[in-house]
């Protein structure tokens, strides 16, 4: 009897673990969280850059570029692209060409260059 019972909550326990396991992942973060998962166009963003300038905001886009060191990558979404700088941050992103991210961070604008200065990275 006492092997019994010992036999069910070993396979109760096998189970609860195996089910927690098939929860939704999430993607792998670098820097802070993404807080904000609502995003903003990169389309919109370089269109109209000075209505956007030193506000946070998230974008999604592909990896088409990055820096071999990880402190920098240019995003892509539909035909617009935007470079990502996270050297400011401290952190750096794993080589990840063609991989979808969010990225949070606060938008630059020096003359004709637009950026964002990422906080943080989600790869999806």
């Amino acid at each position: 009897m006492k092997k019994t019972l010992i036999s069910i909550t070993l396979v109760t326990v096998l189970m609860a673990l195996i089910l927690a396991g098939c929860g939704k992942k999430t993607g792998e973060v670098y820097g802070e969280p993404i807080g904000n998962r609502q995003t903003t166009h990169l389309k919109e963003v370089l269109t109209e850059p000075d209505s956007f300038k030193d506000k946070t905001l998230t974008v999604e886009g592909k990896i088409v570029r990055q820096c071999p060191t990880g402190c920098w990558f240019d995003i892509q979404s539909d035909t617009a692209v935007m470079h990502v700088d996270i050297n400011p941050s401290g952190f750096a992103l794993p080589q990840k060409p063609g991989k979808t991210v969010l990225v949070e961070g606060k938008v630059s604008v020096e003359g004709d260059q637009v950026e964002i200065i990422g906080t943080g990275v989600e790869v999806k």
